[in-house]
């Protein structure tokens, strides 16, 4: 039994049109190709690991099966490798040969390995590496530095800052405002003298008599007569065509304490930012729209802030705000600690800078918002605002030894489809990605799993499966299954049959169809599908009833071709080829 599905990662390659950051894909025809130990070095450097392909082609835009020549001897290859060639040494994951169009292909898991190891070099003291884009980058040793100084939990924010004094360099106003709100958590420091109130709320290093890092960061006068390089650097770059002696214009680096920072930068970012004029048809009266939502942008740049690395190999590395035409990245140094890209707002926080994350959630702007207003509701804030807006979501990037965020600010829809869309039944429950999905489908496009996909790099098959079923539910979308895999078309609301039928046989209007055509559109399905299916998923795909496709899933179990993914009876049942590896005839 396998558990890589291959043919949908080939389909997901083909759609994307190459290598991603977690898939590599390689022809091996001679053999064990020795780039792929960079590539074992990455993936074991990267959060979520990696797949690696082999027999598989790739060319610009193009990607083939070619298969390999002898199977067995790459997958011990493999093995070899990981135990001998990387050091530390890896554990790989499912490492299996599959037969894609009478073609042998060689897939390979490299799962999430233990952080606390990283880096993973090739060789003893060799090169170590991450993905980047669709390729291998070679760390410097400055990256490097910065890998080990987080192999346990950071512990910088507590640090001694030598030379900085509480009542000469810290803000008074910001440094009451964390006092109180600590009081009010903890009443027990009320009866506290000034010295040990300031050492048990982490305000003072007890060893040194120093105000610690994050007291200095978050509520310094200026920091960075200390820290020079807590700062933000923030610049403009014009899109082709500027003059020369414009192609970095309206640069700026911050100075101050975080609350500081942060207006300043959200306010360069309202200055740098397109702006549109709305109207209100009630009130007459026109209000400015930024490209991009400032409630936003604030999120993004307080989370760079708080959650930027404090180690001293960060010493000399600064955040920085880069704006293009209809793009913004904003970079932190330092990567994710305790979760990864796919977690992000849909689990609890995990502060790399616990001190200071604390500090931030008690001092405010002067506006009287604090920077950090609630835990774990600042990434949910940052997709509503751009969804509000018609905006793509955020693309996060955890680069190990850094975190970027891109937006665009180009709309994913033009002024005519926001107006058919606002006619759509039940709008405000349907995410981007289905609003984008349900757009194409009405322009005639098919959309595939796989497809979907490759528009939102980020979602894994199981998402993209309920997202697409959630439109046929919804009475918006029309599975149907075809050789190869489930499409999904649109469905005309206004028309009783829908405008697209399923390209599957039908025996006259009595509906009745005959076992071997039922049986053909089951195994068709589920061939093609890129994870197991439900009854109720099969019956969409297939237009079977239930007296239909019962017999059928029986008889298949029963010979070996289906099996459930959970026990019997289960309310989570699901089936599956048992090699969909291999193709079934009709």
């Amino acid at each position: 039994m396998h558990s890589i599905n291959v043919r949908a990662q080939i389909e997901f390659l083909q759609e994307t049109g190459g290598d991603t950051w977690n898939i590599e894909a390689k022809k091996a025809a001679d053999g064990y190709p020795e780039s792929l130990d960079e590539t074992l070095s990455a993936f074991a450097n990267m959060p979520e690991g990696g797949l690696i392909l082999l027999g598989i082609s790739e060319g610009p835009g193009v990607i083939d099966v070619t298969g390999v020549g002898d199977a067995g001897a790459l997958m011990d290859a493999l093995g070899a490798k990981a135990r001998g060639r990387i050091n530390p040494p890896i554990r790989l994951g499912a490492v299996e040969k599959h037969v894609i169009d009478g073609k042998d292909v060689v897939a390979c898991v490299v799962p999430p390995q233990a952080p606390e190891l990283r880096p993973y070099r090739v060789g003893e003291n060799g090169p170590a590496y991450i993905r980047s884009g669709d390729g291998d980058h070679q760390l410097s040793e400055h990256e490097v530095r910065i890998m080990v100084a987080h192999q346990m939990a950071p512990r910088f924010d507590v640090q001694p800052v030598h030379g900085a004094d509480v009542d000469r360099d810290l803000d008074p106003q910001l440094l009451d405002q964390y006092l109180s709100r600590q009081r009010q958590r903890a009443p027990r420091l009320d009866g506290l003298d000034r010295k040990t109130l300031l050492v048990r709320t982490n305000v003072v290093d007890p060893e040194s008599g120093s105000p610690t890092v994050a007291a200095v960061y978050a509520m310094g006068i200026h920091p960075q007569q200390f820290l020079p390089t807590l700062s933000v650097k923030a610049r403009v770059i014009p899109g082709e065509g500027s003059e020369s002696q414009f192609r970095l214009r309206n640069q700026r680096e911050g100075a101050g304490p975080i609350p500081d920072l942060l207006e300043s930068t959200v306010d360069w970012l309202a200055e740098n930012s397109g702006v549109s004029v709305v109207f209100d048809p009630e009130s007459g009266h026109g209000r400015d729209i930024h490209d991009l939502p400032l409630v936003a942008l604030r999120e993004i740049v307080a989370n760079a802030l708080v959650h930027r690395d404090l180690s001293a190999a960060s010493q000399n590395s600064y955040i920085n705000v880069v704006k293009k035409p209809g793009k913004l990245f904003v970079t932190n140094p330092g990567g994710l600690w305790g979760l990864t890209v796919r977690q992000l707002g849909r689990t609890g926080p995990s502060a790399r800078n616990p001190v200071l994350y604390e500090m931030c959630r008690s001092i405010t702007t002067s506006d009287g918002n604090r920077v950090i207003e609630a835990s774990a509701t600042g990434i949910p804030s940052i997709r509503s605002e751009l969804e509000r807006a018609h905006l793509p979501e955020p693309r996060f990037r955890d680069k190990v030894v850094s975190f970027e965020v891109e937006l665009s600010s180009v709309s994913l829809f033009s002024a005519e489809e926001l107006e058919w869309l606002q006619s759509v039944p039940g709008l405000s429950q349907l995410s981007v990605g289905q609003r984008v999905a349900l757009v194409a489908l009405r322009k005639g496009e098919k959309i595939t799993n796989a497809s979907f996909r490759a528009e939102f790099p980020t979602m894994d098959s199981v998402e993209a499966r309920r997202q697409l079923q959630e439109l046929v539910q919804f009475g918006l979308a029309r599975a149907r299954g075809e050789r190869g895999g489930t499409v999904y078309v649109y469905r005309d609301a206004s028309s009783s049959t829908g405008i697209d039928q399923p390209d599957l046989p039908k025996s006259g209007g009595t509906g009745r169809v005959p076992a071997r055509e039922r049986r053909r559109r089951v195994v068709d399905t589920l061939t093609g599908a890129s994870e197991p299916l439900s009854k109720e998923e099969l019956k969409e795909a297939t237009t079977l009833r239930d007296g239909q496709i019962n017999p059928i899933l029986q008889d298949l179990r029963k010979q070996g071709v289906v099996e459930f993914t959970e026990p019997a009876r289960s309310p989570n049942q699901r089936y599956r080829l048992v090699d969909q590896s291999t193709d079934d005839a009709d």
